[in-house]
C-alpha cells in the first residue's frame, strides 16, 4: 500500500509517516522546495520517498501520478497564533493555495481517499464555526474547498478536528516549549491575564492514532464522502492549572508572570463538546504521564 503524507517535516506529520512506515505502507512525502535539510533527512531515513513540490499545478499532478497512492494524509499547514500583515500570504499559499493544488492533483484518482487535519481553533466559544484567529480561518476555507471536491469530483475525504497537540520531541516554540525554556532559563514566562483560558491536550501518539483510524474510513468510503469527526481527549482545563501540572509532572517549578501580556483578540474560555468524535477512537495517554515523558 502506498501513502502519500503532506507535512512530512512537521511535528504531527512525521511521526503519521513513521507509523505508516511501521505499519508496512511505502510512504512517499511531498515536501517544498528550500525545506530544512535536517527535517527532510529524518523523512528519509525513517524510509520515506520524497517529492519534493515547485508549487505549480503540473508538479502536484506529477507526483500523484509516481506516488499512485492508496489513500493521502494532508498535514501541511502554517500555525500563526496571532499573524502580523506580511504573515497573510504565506498562510493563504500554505493553507489554502497548496491544499487546493492536492485537491485537484487528487481528484483525477477517485480510488486514492484524503484525510486532512483541521483545528478545534475553528470552533471558538463551541460554536459550528467560528475562527479563533487567521490561521483558522484558512483551515475552514480549505474545509469550503474540500466540500467542492467531495460533491462534484467524488472524493472521499474525512477530516480530523485535532485540539493541541504535543508529545516528545516537539520542535515548536508553543506553551510547552515557552514552560520548558522559562524553566531552563529562570527567565520568567509572561502570560495574559490570570490562566482563565482552557487548552485540551492531545498527545502526538493518540492524534495519529486517529488519523490512521481516519484512513480506514476514507478507504471504505462511497464516493462523494465528506466526514468531520472532532478529535479531542475532552477534559479541558485552564492554562494556571496546566502549569501547575506540568510542574509536578516534571519535578520543576516554573516562573511564569501572570497579566504581564496583554489577551489575545479571541480566547479560549468556553470548552469545546461540539462535534461528535471520530467512532472508534478514545485517548489512550493522560496528561499527566504524556508530560511526564516529555524530552
Amino acid at each position: 500500500m502506498r501513502a502519500l503524507v503532506t507535512g512530512g517535516t512537521g511535528f504531527v506529520g512525521n511521526v503519521l509517516a513513521r507509523a505508516l512506515r511501521d505499519a508496512g505502507w511505502e510512504v512517499h512525502a511531498i515536501v517544498r522546495i528550500g525545506s530544512a535539510a535536517a527535517r527532510t533527512d529524518q523523512l528519509s531515513a525513517a524510509g520515506c520517498i520524497l517529492h519534493r513540490h515547485d508549487g505549480s499545478l503540473q508538479g502536484m499532478r506529477e507526483i500523484v501520478a509516481t506516488a499512485q497512492p492508496a489513500c493521502a494524509w494532508h498535514l501541511a499547514t502554517l500555525f500563526i497564533g496571532d499573524h502580523a500583515p506580511e504573515d497573510v500570504i504565506p498562510l493563504v499559499r500554505t493553507n489554502i493555495e497548496f491544499g487546493a493544488l492536492l485537491l485537484e492533483a487528487l481528484s483525477t484518482r477517485p480510488q486514492a481517499p484524503l484525510v486532512t487535519a483541521g483545528s478545534a481553533w475553528q470552533q471558538h466559544d463551541n460554536a459550528p464555526y467560528s475562527p479563533i484567529s487567521l490561521y483558522a480561518a484558512t483551515k475552514q476555507a480549505f474545509d469550503s474547498l474540500a466540500a467542492y471536491f467531495a460533491e462534484v469530483r467524488r472524493m472521499r475525504i474525512v477530516e480530523c478536528l485535532l485540539t493541541d497537540t504535543y508529545g516528545t520531541v516537539d520542535p515548536r516554540k508553543k506553551l510547552l516549549w515557552a514552560l520548558a525554556n522559562a524553566v531552563r532559563t529562570g527567565t520568567p514566562l509572561p502570560m495574559s491575564g490570570e490562566g482563565r483560558q482552557l487548552i485540551d491536550l492531545l498527545h502526538v501518539d493518540d492524534a495519529v492514532r486517529a488519523l490512521l483510524i481516519a484512513g480506514e474510513r476514507a478507504r471504505a468510503g462511497v464516493p462523494g464522502l465528506q466526514e468531520r469527526w472532532a478529535v479531542r481527549p475532552g477534559q479541558p482545563i485552564t492554562v494556571r492549572e496546566l502549569v501547575e501540572r506540568y510542574a509536578r509532572a516534571r519535578g520543576v517549578s516554573v516562573p511564569v508572570e501572570w497579566g504581564a501580556r496583554p489577551a489575545r483578540p479571541r480566547e479560549t474560555l468556553v470548552p469545546w463538546t461540539a462535534g461528535e468524535v471520530l467512532p472508534g477512537w478514545t485517548p489512550r495517554i493522560a496528561l499527566d504521564a504524556g508530560l511526564a515523558g516529555l524530552a
